[in-house]
């Protein structure tokens, strides 16, 4: 099972970021490993790997993207719009027990089928019919009818 492409998404990310942090918790080894990058991956510093005493399962990608690199000042509204629904996206599609955060804050989609009612609003704020088919663990659909 993918999500994917052969880590492509954080490479790249990683590629054009002046500074990029991967940080994952492992339960079953109760470890955790923290390491970053900065320049452009031109800088990698060392891994840090120590206790989880938590014990808690987690991953947090931390990165700043290299601006000039894109010719721009500051990320602007659109791009901020756009990250902002590849995050909801992620959190409607992954399984309840997943936390997503966006900014520190958590996302507060509980499943698909929340997820979906954000693009179900009427004007009147109506709550529109759906039929759900959950074919197996990966793929749930969703049926509605649009007002617009």
């Amino acid at each position: 099972m993918t999500g994917g492409r052969n880590g492509f998404g954080a490479k790249l990310a990683n590629i054009f970021s002046t500074e990029f942090i991967v940080e994952t918790a492992d339960s079953k080894n109760k470890l955790m490993y923290k390491q970053r990058w900065r320049n452009n991956m031109g800088v990698r510093e060392e891994p840090e790997i120590k206790p989880n005493p938590d014990g808690k399962d987690y991953t947090c990608i931390t990165f700043r993207p290299d601006l000039k690199r894109f010719g721009m000042e500051r990320l602007d509204d659109d791009i901020v719009s756009l990250m902002t629904k590849r995050v909801y996206d992620m959190a409607g599609c992954t399984p309840a027990a997943v936390r997503v955060k966006l900014n520190g804050k958590i996302v507060d989609i509980k499943n698909f089928s929340s997820y979906v009612d954000l693009y179900l609003q009427t004007q009147e704020n109506k709550e529109l019919p759906k039929i759900t088919e959950k074919g197996n663990e990966r793929w749930e659909v969703m049926c509605s009818l649009s007002d617009g």
